[in-house]
């Protein structure tokens, strides 16, 4: 009996996917729980596995083509088994959408709290251009089936070709050590110069267009207001040199973000998702950590920040920052973020703004810790360390009174030790 392969709704905000690669051919036998394709989200890529002994007799959606869940795909069946029916109704590739109208801002309306659902998370990062290895000598120049499945993450993750590449696996297959090494080595080489005059055009990955999209209409349709404020940062360096003495690693963003939780705990209606005509306050206070990765933005969250200590906060930010370097970001860490925080202090920037990750309703940028000039007393100045904190919220929700205060208590958290610990 013919077994339908379908689009996976990978999570409860997944309407479509992209397919990134087939790692299959047609007329390839498969086993049950081998993996079959890769899909791409807006948040994540995924593996998707046979459920099903037999042969991939036909791909009805090729590589690169975007298709609603549960939209048949491909089919596995038996070598003489009729598929006509299956081919008779495969999918056509989808016209190019429509640009939107934005549409005027409704008045929202306080609800009474109800438990949350996922929620997903963008925001505005620098984009890398993937790298191509040189593959190695190979006899029939097509795509090696020994392949780990981890490998073929960080591949695709990469944008990496392994057609013709030998693996240090046994037999040949290729792992993870493998591709990290074709990265590394692509990563020192030097980059061509491009010729006089030459354009080059690079396509956004899908989720880099998903990612612009969903940026476009936020700052399109969401009224957005900025609140600055300058922090002392000189007990978040202690806290840290503390931690560092103690043999712990725990970084700045570890401690900004227990502090922003414990937060957001005090004013639930900054924790809440706009839906429509209306907000809902969300059960859970799940703090995304914008990453820049080599295939652009991702947002992993950490759920129940407010619950968890500094050293678990930390633990848990740094596997889901590599998870996120290596491509092997699950929906489960992408899903259900309730807040965000952007920090680009790591590359200098003294301060910024960032675009809402609708349906949330603001989004904290983290600015460097730098020694600024700042007054001691009635007449006297000294040279502190200090960072600048930027809130961006939803009007419709969070006017500037509200938003002011909830800095102004973030600020107090971040300075006192009592509360920061």
């Amino acid at each position: 009996m013919a077994t339908e392969i379908v689009m996976p709704k990978l999570g409860l905000t997944m309407e479509s996917g992209a397919i990134s690669a087939w790692l299959v051919e047609e007329g390839q036998e498969v086993q049950k729980g081998q993996a079959l394709l890769e899909i791409a989200t807006d948040k994540v890529t995924m593996e998707v596995e046979a459920q099903a002994n037999g042969i991939l007799r036909k791909i009805l959606v090729p590589a690169g083509q975007q298709v609603p869940v549960s939209t048949t795909i491909g089919v596995i069946a038996a070598a003489g088994e009729d598929i006509g029916s299956y081919v008779a109704v495969a999918p056509s590739a989808p016209a190019p959408p429509a640009t939107p109208t934005p549409a005027a801002p409704p008045a929202l309306a306080v609800p009474t709290p109800v438990p949350q659902t996922p929620a997903s998370a963008t925001a505005p990062s620098p984009t890398s251009a993937p790298v191509a290895p040189t593959p190695a000598s190979s006899a029939d120049g097509r795509r090696p089936h020994k392949t780990s499945p981890k490998a073929r993450k960080i591949a695709a993750a990469h944008g990496l070709d392994l057609s013709g590449v030998s693996g240090s696996g046994p037999g040949g297959r290729i792992v993870s050590v493998d591709v990290l090494a074709l990265i590394e080595q692509a990563r020192l080489a030097p980059a061509p110069a491009p010729a006089a005059g030459a354009e080059e055009r690079v396509e956004l990955s899908r989720a880099e267009q998903v990612a612009a999209e969903r940026l476009t209409a936020s700052y399109q349709q969401i009224p957005h207001i900025h609140i600055s404020m300058d922090v002392s940062a000189v007990w978040l360096q202690q806290f840290r040199t503390g931690y560092q003495l103690e043999g712990k690693k725990i970084s700045f963003n570890d401690l900004i973000v227990k502090a922003t939780a414990r937060t957001l705990g005090e004013f639930p209606r900054v924790n809440s998702l706009a839906e429509g005509g209306h907000f809902r306050y969300a059960a859970q206070i799940n703090v995304g950590v914008a990453v820049a990765a080599e295939q652009g933005l991702v947002v992993p969250v950490i759920r129940d920040a407010a619950a968890k200590t500094i050293e678990e906060i930390a633990l848990e930010g740094t596997r889901l920052v590599a998870a996120a370097r290596r491509g092997e970001l699950g929906p489960d860490d992408m899903l259900g973020g309730t807040f965000t925080i952007s920090n680009l202090g790591m590359f200098g920037v003294s301060r910024f703004t960032a675009i809402i990750n609708p349906p949330q309703v603001a989004i904290l940028a983290v600015g460097a810790i730098e020694n600024r000039v700042v007054a001691v007393g009635t007449d006297a100045f000294a040279v502190r360390p200090q960072l600048t904190l930027t809130l961006a919220a939803d009007h419709r929700v969070v006017d500037g009174a509200l938003a002011a205060r909830f800095l102004a208590r973030l600020k107090e958290v971040l300075e006192t030790p009592g509360l920061l610990g």
